[in-house]
């Protein structure tokens, strides 16, 4: 195996799955993965013990290949539980519980690689965690018996006694640092953002610099977007809307079929018919043989039901832009006819391979309401977020010497909500917790 670091980069790919059957007293195991191509990370002997009246010691194995950290970037494992108690056919979010979010009590591992916990400190009690390499180093992570606490109080029908299955799911992340950055290059990009001054050039690179509120609008000093695309003249993005300032946690990949499997396996029939295009293979909710290609065709209704299961959200354009630009300086761009990461190590950021991304946009009324809001580990999508009709949402990115730059807003305020073959990708983000700099 090559450990070069931007060999372990570029051939990352994704989850990923591990199904669990367990109980709180006796569990056993089945898995199953993404059929097309080798899995980059296997999560294999789950299980729950139980620890007092209220929690559980949730403990698995970890494979994870083409992990890496250095100072000032790594990627993660965003890890999820799925339970329902023994004959029942309702699948839960598994809620942790942690005294705080960077290692825990009760959070560690027995050997292996040295991995670290990040625990997010959500209202209701967090549905997942964040598992990151604990020193520098890249390529292959091992770790046994890995354990996380599980708040089962917060879950219908589960007691201490309770046999339940659990379905473990992990997804590989890519950590995005705060800090300042442009939304254009100072060139001509097709409906481009600029700072407006007088009128007399629309061109001038729009520093972002916090994450609170951005004036919009054809007064000197405020953003403004050359055509089309505009945000509102004389208003504001406001402060709950991610700048893209501050950190977060990208997706490596879009969702691929592994990752979608997870979440059709934990549905019922009727969100199944919901979720499911007619290229899907027909099944019944728990069948353990379903298989889901990786072209699947996602529409922006899928990926938003995915991310609220997930414990997830939708990426803001304005995050697009700090994805793929990063830190670099205006006059330089990244766009290209090749596939590449972006500049933090996200896989298949543009290319002529590689489908358009779908983010909230600055440009409609729906798009500036969104506030970030993480999904609950339900497909119950928040109401902040574009709704299945996809208004409020765009499309960005795509291949060659204008698609391919971040700075490109040609459909920035496209309301496309349907599952067309190549149209566009899904890619969710989280809010990263301010431990993830330490």
């Amino acid at each position: 195996m090559k450990s070069d670091r931007s060999d372990s980069m570029r051939h990352a790919r994704v989850l990923a799955r591990a199904l669990v059957g367990g109980a709180l007293l006796a569990v056993g195991v089945a898995q199953a993965g993404w059929n097309d191509y080798p899995l980059a990370v296997r999560v294999s002997n789950a299980k729950a013990t139980p620890r007092d009246a209220k929690t559980a010691l949730v403990s698995f194995d970890v494979n994870w290949d083409y992990s890496w950290r250095y100072e000032g970037s790594h990627d993660a494992l965003w890890i999820f539980f799925k339970v329902r108690p023994e004959g029942s056919t309702e699948w839960q979010p598994v809620h942790l519980v942690a005294g705080k979010v960077r290692n825990p009590a009760g959070y560690g591992q027995e050997s292996g690689t040295p991995l670290e916990f990040l625990v997010p400190d959500d209202k209701g009690g967090p549905v997942g965690m964040f598992v990151r390499r604990a020193e520098y180093g890249q390529g292959l992570a091992c770790a046994t018996n890995v354990m996380a606490v599980w708040d089962f109080t917060t879950n219908k029908g589960i007691e201490k006694d309770v046999k339940v299955e659990v379905q473990g799911c992990a997804v590989e992340m890519v950590y995005i640092p705060e800090g300042s950055f442009y939304l254009n290059t100072g060139g001509f990009e097709p409906f481009r953002f600029y700072q407006y001054t007088d009128g007399s050039q629309h061109t001038k690179p729009y520093r972002v610099t916090s994450e609170g509120s951005i004036p919009t609008g054809q007064q000197d000093g405020k953003l403004w977007a050359r055509r089309g695309a505009q945000p509102e003249d004389k208003g504001e993005i406001p402060a709950a809307y991610p700048k893209g300032y501050g950190a977060f946690y990208c997706m490596k990949t879009q969702i691929k079929g592994g990752h979608y499997a997870d979440f059709v396996k934990t549905l019922t029939a009727e969100q199944i018919a919901k979720y499911c295009a007619s290229n899907y293979v027909t099944l019944k909710p728990g069948d353990e043989e379903m298989r889901i290609h990786a072209s699947t065709v996602i529409s922006w209704g899928d990926g938003i039901g995915y991310a609220a299961w997930a414990g997830l959200r939708p990426m803001s354009e304005l995050e697009y832009v700090k994805i793929g630009r990063g830190t670099m300086e205006p006059t330089t761009e990244t766009g290209d006819t090749l596939d590449h990461p972006s500049c933090w190590g996200v896989e298949d950021w543009t290319g002529w391979r590689t489908a358009r991304e779908r983010a909230v946009n600055v440009a409609t009324t729906q798009g500036r309401n969104f506030k970030g809001t993480n999904g609950d580990g339900t497909p119950t999508v928040p109401a902040d977020w574009p709704q299945d009709d996809a208004i409020g949402s765009g499309l960005f990115g795509g291949h060659g010497p204008v698609n391919g730059h971040p700075s490109t807003r040609t459909e920035a305020a496209r309301v496309a909500p349907e599952r067309v073959y190549g149209l566009a990708g899904w890619r969710g983000v989280r809010t990263a917790p301010k431990e993830a700099a330490e």
